[in-house]
């Protein structure tokens, strides 16, 4: 199930998700992407669920990408992930080449700090 987050900064969009994404979470948070890339791109706050791993990053990134209008590069500005995985942070530098988007990882008391990040 996912969330969108309601006070995010001017211009950025965040969900917050909670266990698996379902085809129906996916269904949930396209409109407001591509309202995003609309508006001049995407500036994406995932919080991620508990466990969520690279092969989770690398698999959203691919099946948001295959949504119809939004799977142009130039669309997406950045996208920040808040987890509490400390490996997944730790091989950010190994996966986040493979999202086609500048990508971050913060950890959960790191939230502030990521909103800023995306809203630069």
């Amino acid at each position: 199930m996912v969330e969108p987050i309601a006070d995010m900064p001017a211009g950025t969009l965040g969900f917050r998700a909670n266990g698996e994404l379902t085809d129906s979470d996916y269904d949930t948070i396209a409109p407001p992407l591509r309202e995003a890339v609309a508006n001049g791109g995407v500036r994406l706050l995932l919080v991620a669920p508990p466990g969520f791993g690279s092969g989770e990053v690398t698999e959203v990134a691919k099946r948001v990408q295959s949504l119809p209008g939004l799977g142009h590069r130039s669309d997406w500005k950045r996208v920040a992930v808040i987890t509490d995985s400390g490996m997944l942070r730790r091989t950010a530098r190994l996966w986040a080449p493979m999202v086609p988007v500048e990508t971050k990882v913060f950890k959960p008391d790191e939230e502030p700090e990521a909103r800023d990040w995306l809203a630069d």
